[in-house]
């Protein structure tokens, strides 16, 4: 009865801390969407300012740990406004092609690399799956990246795209900044609520 016991209050710690981790996490409301959105940033992780105007959320992970960055793009695509969800849909529930994704991430992005690609969902809705790695020139030498990207399309005429992975002035730092931060990079997508 004694260890029985034990354990119940050893898995009611458990149970307890695990609630405490959740209340930590931070659920922000995006209202500056096309379609308003919510997104639970990794834990610890910081809001950052958005770059471009499509850019409507970006966290980075906290000094002092390795370089990563999650964010959130939605683009308006007039031509694409008349479409019924249907036809995104089954657009979005076949995984890209490698060869395709590698081409089209070439003409943005150096040394990009393909590791897979599949279906995933966003939000209920279908998506498409990269996992990937590329550099980037800059004034300070090139920039390493090593992540995903998930894209899907709803509407009206709106694609998302969700980006989350390790930065670093190396591969191997990009490599190990992935390793390291991996469940946030691959649960960023999933906690991503299309209002």
């Amino acid at each position: 009865m004694t260890i029985k016991t034990s354990r119940c209050l050893v898995w009611f710690a458990g149970c307890i801390l695990l609630i405490g981790t959740q209340a930590l996490a931070q659920v922000v409301k995006v209202d500056n969407s096309p379609r308003p959105f919510s997104v639970v940033a990794p834990t610890s992780w910081v809001q950052q300012p958005t770059t471009t105007g499509s850019s409507r959320i970006k966290f980075a992970a906290p000094s002092g740990t390795p370089a990563a960055e999650c964010a959130v793009i939605v683009k308006e695509f007039p031509g694409l406004t008349g479409e019924p969800q249907s036809t995104f849909d089954r657009v979005m529930s076949e995984p890209p092609n490698p060869s395709e994704m590698a081409s089209q991430l070439s003409s943005r992005f150096n040394n990009v690399r393909i590791f897979s690609t599949g279906a995933a969902s966003i939000s209920g809705y279908p998506a498409q799956l990269v996992n990937f790695q590329y550099s980037v020139g800059t004034p300070d030498g090139e920039l390493w990246g090593r992540g995903i990207m998930v894209t899907t399309a709803t509407t009206p005429g709106l694609v998302w795209t969700i980006s989350c992975g390790a930065i670093g002035r190396s591969l191997e730092e990009a490599q190990k900044g992935y390793s390291y931060w991996q469940l946030e990079i691959m649960r960023f997508p999933t906690n991503i609520k299309i209002r």
